[in-house]
């Protein structure tokens, strides 16, 4: 798995914390991970940097929604939205 992010340190320790927890594991596996054990793993975020985790999460769940959306299946049932947030109008 890779990633490319641009931001502060936080924004790529978080992001490359999400990899690392993700690999080896099933989708369903991956999409239990939680912006938490992101910071948890990285023992604790700054509360000004912990939206970092949260946008490690979403980067998850979003890179698991495109793959479904590749494959032709609707993520929304499986990830619980499709992640496209400009076209879906939730708030997450």
């Amino acid at each position: 798995m890779k990633f490319k992010t641009f931001g502060c340190g936080a924004a790529v320790a978080t992001s490359s914390m999400a990899t690392e927890l993700v690999k080896g594991k099933t989708i369903t596996e991956a999409l239990e991970l939680t912006n938490r054990a992101v910071a948890e793993a990285l023992d604790g975020l700054p509360p000004q940097k912990l939206h970092c985790s949260v946008l490690a999460e979403e980067a998850i769940k979003a890179t698991i929604s495109d793959y479904y959306v590749r494959l032709g299946i609707d993520p929304v049932p499986i990830v619980g939205c499709c992640m496209d947030c400009d076209a879906c109008g939730m708030e997450h």
